[in-house]
């Protein structure tokens, strides 16, 4: 995002209060299952430190960055797991070809605006990717296969209050929503549990408390191996435990996905042509194309796609595998999107 788009968001929101101080220009920041019934592959969380690693942001001066999030990633020895950036290589018979390089992570960044009757809000978009979900017969993946990637959206308020966050993989699979303390009481849905949520196999709170700028709090995800399914939320630097192994991120604007290096050129992470247009390459699904397409009425259900105010395609984000639901279910519209799930913004 260039400093006029900044500049512009700054202008409009009081989050221009938190960066009178902060420079608008940074080239480059540094940061530090059966799917569907993954319950019966659910694993406890490694009491070993040598068995996770923390993947976040260093304390960043930028708008995007004041929310990063940070990824506790179990058993990060394995390169499936760790988080990468996606990049484009030369390959036999498949030139160029796209993968996650899991030797450099990055997490991708754009900032969104809507507007309800209620008021203005402003979305932090936020997206992952990994080298692949791998196909263990050992442990059914349902969705293995390569380049799957994670979105944490944080939707602030015309105070630049954290009211909600949304969870979803690239896929539009695996829906959660984590709504903070913030939240006024009238805009959950009716039917919101107390305590505690079950999403897909894993519990995880239904509320959680808003990271204190002022500290370097900020919410911490912990990602479950080889899925990377999200299994436990909570405020990173708020409990004082030991540090843990940590890994710097590059923060990039979502439109470098749109530009990998690639020789003398740049080729898209997505396709750009054809019905797959707005998809991750290479990112097909086998035992989701196999087990669920028939559901979804979708033979591309379970692939990655692109989720961009001007990524430029008609590929649907849905979030309900209810094929009736497609459009009122789809991300990309926002408000129909919260809507449709039960949310009164």
């Amino acid at each position: 995002m260039g400093d006029r788009h900044i500049s512009s968001f700054l202008q409009a929101t009081a989050l221009r209060r938190l960066f009178e101080r902060v420079p608008l220009r940074a080239a480059l920041l540094f940061l530090a299952v059966w799917s569907m019934f993954l319950t019966g592959c659910a694993r406890p969380p490694a009491d070993n430190l040598q068995d996770v690693a923390l993947y976040q942001t260093t304390p960043p001066p930028a708008v995007a960055a004041i929310y990063a999030p940070a990824f506790l990633v179990q058993d990060p020895a394995q390169p499936f797991n760790k988080i990468g950036t996606p990049s484009a290589r030369e390959a036999p018979g498949k030139s160029p070809e796209v993968f996650v390089d899991p030797e450099q992570p990055a997490i991708y960044y754009e900032i969104q605006e809507f507007q309800t009757a209620k008021g203005h809000y402003t979305n932090l978009v936020y997206r992952i990717h990994f080298p692949e979900v791998p196909l263990d017969w050992t442990r059914i993946n349902l969705t293995a296969g390569r380049n799957p990637g994670i979105l944490v959206i944080y939707t602030l308020d015309d105070r630049a209050q954290l009211l909600l966050v949304t969870t979803v993989h690239t896929c539009g699979c695996y829906l959660a929503f984590l709504p903070t303390e913030a939240m006024p009481t009238e805009a959950y849905p009716s039917d919101w549990p107390v305590g505690s949520q079950r999403v897909y196999g894993y519990t995880l709170p239904s509320r959680i408390g808003v990271p204190r700028q002022e500290s370097d709090e900020r919410i911490m995800f912990t990602l479950a191996s080889e899925t990377h399914r999200i299994r436990d939320v909570g405020i990173a630097g708020a409990d004082g435990r030991k540090p843990l192994p940590r890994h710097e991120m590059m923060l990039l604007p979502m439109y470098a996905l749109y530009a990998l290096p690639y020789k003398d050129r740049t080729i898209p992470f997505f396709e750009t042509e054809g019905c797959k247009a707005g998809y991750v390459q290479d990112s097909m699904k086998i035992l989701e194309r196999l087990f669920l397409s028939w559901l979804a009425l979708d033979l591309h259900v379970g692939e990655d796609k692109a989720y961009s105010v001007n990524d430029g395609s008609d590929a649907i984000f849905y979030t309900s595998l209810k094929f009736w639901a497609r459009s009122a279910s789809d991300m990309k519209d926002f408000p129909g999107f919260l809507s449709y799930w039960g949310w009164k913004f």
